[in-house]
């Protein structure tokens, strides 16, 4: 579960790339396609533009989802 806060300080893109990043090197998160990225939108109500910015981020730091 990605728990956003608006008070840490953090931008929302950053808070959903660095809790996927911990997801994945626990082995909690397992490879998904479209499906999980649509999801997160929903689920976290945030923007399309917030949730591809987080995963842009973490495919430039070669995390994989």
């Amino acid at each position: 579960e990605i728990i956003l806060s608006s008070t840490s300080g953090r931008p929302i893109y950053e808070q959903i790339t660095l809790q996927i990043k911990e997801m994945i090197m626990k082995g909690d998160l397992a490879p998904a396609g479209a499906s999980f990225y649509a999801e997160t939108c929903k689920d976290l109500h945030v923007s399309v533009i917030t949730t591809q910015r987080a995963y842009d981020d973490l495919q430039k730091k070669d995390y994989r989802y």
